[in-house]
């Protein structure tokens, strides 16, 4: 799901939810986000139980919630409002938003501490997912790219990613090769 996508009826009803609601389904969004996810089906089950909303329109809200997050995450505080605004969130909901203010704390708590799983990998495999489709269909589809990333722990990574975001990994990483490749040509001309 993108965040753009939401349609009007979903942000109505995400706008319309008590705040004590509200903040349970954030703590689920964030739970979700963890990269030790264990299993949220009970707490999905307790929050449905006590809201009026139905399975499926509470896996929606929850869904928003964790775009919403992402997209906090991945900007700047203007970018982000704006980008909401331009969605059709009003401003006193955006301002009222509890992660708002607490940025770093955010970011340090539940995105920080994924790096620290990353430091034995084992190997990284890659393909391309290309989809082939007739001129009756007519809908061009983009290819997306694979990443599998497995620690020596076992752990196993799947992410996929879209042309774009491949090919801005693939520059920023032969940035850092250059980098590296002209620092140790310095550090032998230095020795």
């Amino acid at each position: 799901m993108d965040i753009r996508s939401v349609s009007k009826e979903a942000i109505s009803v995400v706008i319309q939810l008590p705040a004590e609601l509200t903040g349970k389904i954030i703590k689920l969004a964030l739970n979700a986000l963890q990269h030790n996810i264990q299993d949220l089906s009970n707490a999905t089950e307790k929050i449905q139980a006590e809201s009026k909303l139905s399975r499926k329109q509470l896996l929606e809200v929850l869904s928003i919630y964790i775009e919403i997050i992402k997209l906090f995450s991945n900007s700047g505080n203007k970018e982000f409002t704006n980008i909401l605004l331009a969605i059709g969130f009003p401003d006193d909901y955006i301002s009222s938003l509890p992660f708002i203010n607490n940025r770093k704390e955010l970011i340090d708590k539940y995105f920080i501490s994924r790096s620290t799983s990353f430091q034995n990998i084992a190997s990284i495999k890659w393909r391309l997912d290309i989809s082939l489709m007739t001129s009756i269909i007519g809908k061009d589809t983009a290819p997306n790219i694979m990443l599998c990333i497995k620690l020596t722990n076992g752990n196993l990574y799947i992410i996929q990613l879209n042309k774009n975001a491949f090919h801005n990994i693939r520059f920023n990483i032969a940035l850092i090769l250059k980098n590296m490749k002209s620092t140790n040509v310095t550090n032998k001309l230095v020795k």
